[in-house]
């Protein structure tokens, strides 16, 4: 066999070896690689009338992840003591039982002051009468509206798209540009941010403590861009709807194949 030969058969067996430990690697993502995360984004109240994204459907979607351990929207106390009061009906009807049926870890990562929860809630009530604001409100709303008519029509991979979160998000920074413009309602902004920078900094402490798990997040919808862009920020590897569905859900059904 002449050296050019040889260093050829080399070469080839080289990339053999390589392409079939870089296959292996792929089918075994899951536990014991590197730590995703994927934000779920609930629809509350709009889920009732929702053709498809139901609360019933939150349920299959947890099932068809089967991540390793969920976050939910919710105090830590309030799950302590058993009440899950104030966790939306979107997580505790099917997606929690379902978590804890399986003996997955569940964590609350929202955040509540009882006190400014209140003042927050008078001085919306209030901006959304203010007749100085009357443009502005119906701009807001109606592009909220536009999003919860197109929650009932359109399913998961549809509502929790990278585009939806963006639009998410854009309308929020439009809503926040207006509040801080008037000193009586800069409150209601500076305190929804409060809520998204303590969601952000409970959900890292449990990503920071559970390395190489898959991290499912259920909050609010309204919750989601500023999680997901928090997250990035941080270098954790934030899954968008499509990652998720073909490596979570796609690890899950080769273990049952298996």
């Amino acid at each position: 066999m002449n050296r050019d030969s040889l260093y050829t058969k080399v070469v080839v067996a080289f990339a053999v070896i390589a392409c079939t430990a870089f296959g292996e690697a792929a089918v075994r993502e899951g536990p014991g690689s590197v730590t995703t995360v994927f934000v779920i984004g609930g629809i509350h109240q709009t889920h009732e009338r929702a053709k498809h994204y139901t609360y019933e459907r939150m349920g299959e979607i947890y099932r068809e992840l089967s991540p390793d351990l969920l976050c939910v929207e919710v105090l830590q106390k309030n799950l302590d003591n058993g009440s899950m009061r104030g966790m939306p009906y979107d997580f505790a009807k099917y997606m929690v039982p379902s978590a804890k049926r399986d003996g997955i870890p569940i964590y609350g990562v929202d955040w509540w002051d009882d006190d400014d929860g209140e003042k927050w809630k008078r001085l919306q009530s209030k901006a959304g009468t203010d007749a100085s604001l009357t443009p502005e409100i119906k701009l807001v709303g109606g592009i909220y509206k536009l999003l919860n008519d197109y929650f009932v029509e359109r399913d998961f991979a549809e509502i929790n798209s990278p585009e939806i979160s963006a639009l998410w998000g854009a309308k929020n920074n439009l809503k926040y540009k207006i509040l801080d413009e008037h000193e009586e309602y800069r409150f209601i902004a500076a305190f929804e941010r409060k809520r998204n920078e303590e969601m952000l900094a409970n959900v890292l402490k449990v990503v920071t403590e559970n390395p190489g798990k898959r991290i499912l997040v259920a909050v609010g919808i309204y919750h989601k861009y500023y999680l997901e862009a928090g997250l990035a920020e941080q270098n954790v590897t934030v899954l968008d709807v499509n990652d998720v569905q073909q490596r979570w859900a796609a690890a899950q059904r080769r273990a049952q194949d298996k």
